[in-house]
């Protein structure tokens, strides 16, 4: 068990952290439970006013707690965590871990394509592109704002508006069309919500967002699907598993 000692050369409020984190990864604070009050944590561990501040300031910060004005410090819910040893969905990665999955879409048509997507699917100007938008709901929550484009061009035998993407998976719906999918190139950025996404996560145009963009190929090689994904970053970690 974590202890804060004196003769420990961490500084104090590290010491406390570690503490806090313990109690919160053996459950004996759960997510939802309320912290013992700054001064409560002074007596309980004997150490200052500040130490207890920065403690519970940084852990805030690192998403582990969650400080509500005039209510008191809480333990935020865990991080939604995909493990990433292959090429999935968010429906599966999600599901896989227990979670309720739904979806809200705000516009899945056929689209003109901008320069960038010329570039990326190999496509020449005026080419469309099949475009779903949709925000990722997990226990009822949002979590996540997906922008997929995909080049149907490659795939004349899929009608995408036989499908309803607020129920069903992408990834799963072109599995069962047949799909093979070739390698992934995927880029993970840090970032600040902004005013056009933060209406949709339900937070402030500054709060920090992770966002991932993927290219996806077909077997042979060739680019079939790109997609911009944000995630609130209070709720939403990327964890790869290296071979």
């Amino acid at each position: 068990m974590a202890l804060i000692s004196r003769q420990n050369p961490l500084p104090l409020y590290i010491q406390l952290k570690e503490v806090i984190i313990e109690k919160v990864e053996k459950q004996v604070w759960k997510p939802g439970d309320t912290l013992p009050t700054e001064m409560e944590l002074q007596k309980m561990y004997n150490v200052s006013r500040t130490t207890v501040r920065q403690a519970l300031t940084e852990l805030v910060t690192e998403g582990v707690l969650e400080r509500i004005q005039g209510k008191g410090t809480y333990v935020a819910e865990p991080k939604l965590q995909p493990i990433r040893p292959e090429l999935t969905g968010f429906t599966q990665d999600m599901s896989a871990k227990g979670h309720e999955v739904h979806s809200i879409v705000l516009e899945a048509e056929n689209v003109e394509c901008s320069e960038k997507l010329q570039r990326i699917f190999n496509l020449a100007p005026m080419s469309k592109v099949f475009k779903l938008v949709r925000l990722r709901l997990v226990d009822n929550t949002v979590i996540g704002y997906h922008e997929a484009f995909i080049n149907y061009h490659l795939t004349p035998h899929i009608d995408f508006k036989d499908y309803d993407f607020a129920k069903e998976s992408l990834y799963l719906t072109l599995a069962k069309e047949g799909i093979t999918w070739g390698e992934s190139d995927e880029t993970v950025e840090a970032s600040l919500a902004g005013d056009a996404q933060s209406k949709y996560l339900k937070i402030p145009s500054t709060a920090p967002v992770l966002k991932l963009s993927r290219v996806t190929r077909l077997q042979d090689g060739r680019p079939y699907e790109y997609t911009n994904m944000t995630y609130r970053a209070d709720r939403y970690k990327y964890s790869i598993k290296l071979r």
